[in-house]
């Protein structure tokens, strides 16, 4: 009589469990991610490169550089990622051709970590063009339309990242005072826009909470 108690005791526990669980899954919510805007992070130095956080969406403190709490850095127009020769975590990336907000989902290859030889992130002919001389405004760092950074971060989440201004206070460079190099606003300050996926997947449209 005993062994039938603790066998029907058992049973109901485990159907106690199976319906907790499928409750919590159940709860999970499904939440569209959207972009969120980085204004006029300052590239400045010529020393030291600015790091900076996907995850907390938030600049790290130099002294964390030998760390994993960073994912991307800028110095100028040169953009490292936290892997490789340049820092001690496992991120990678790649540039894309594409529309920012059709991209659903990131690539399943072609990633790379920084190297002595080359950066995963292309600069010029990258992700931006220089004017020079022979294009107006002269002497200008334009981002190219349509190039999309993806980017899998230091614990191995997805980003897509899209770099809107290389100018401060994202100034529109069709004008005659940004053609101007006495008026154009100060260079070195990045403004992109970016979607975290927080839960690992390659989807940039949805996630679970």
């Amino acid at each position: 009589m005993k062994y039938v108690l603790n066998v029907k005791v058992a049973l109901l526990l485990f159907a106690f469990v199976a319906v907790v669980g499928c409750d919590d899954d159940d709860e999970k919510e499904t939440v569209t991610l959207e972009a969120t805007t980085t204004s006029d992070l300052d590239a400045v130095s010529t020393s030291k490169y600015t790091l900076f956080s996907f995850k907390n969406n938030a600049v790290v403190a130099n002294s964390d550089s030998a760390t994993a709490n960073w994912d991307i850095a800028f110095r100028g127009t040169t953009i490292i990622l936290n892997s490789g020769v340049s820092g001690p975590g496992t991120a990678a990336g790649q540039t894309v051709s594409g529309i920012f907000d059709e991209l659903a989902e990131a690539p399943a290859s072609g990633y790379a970590s920084d190297s002595e030889s080359a950066k995963a992130i292309v600069g010029s002919g990258g992700w931006y063009t220089y004017t020079g001389t022979t294009a107006t405004p002269n002497h200008a760092i334009l981002p190219i339309a349509g190039k999309i950074l993806v980017i899998k971060t230091a614990d191995n989440k997805y980003v897509k990242l899209e770099i809107i201004s290389y100018y401060k206070g994202n100034p529109d460079t069709t004008t005659a005072t940004f053609a101007d190099l006495a008026t154009r606003p100060a260079s070195r300050y990045y403004t992109f826009r970016f979607i975290y996926q927080p839960d690992g997947t390659t989807n940039f449209a949805t996630t679970q909470k």
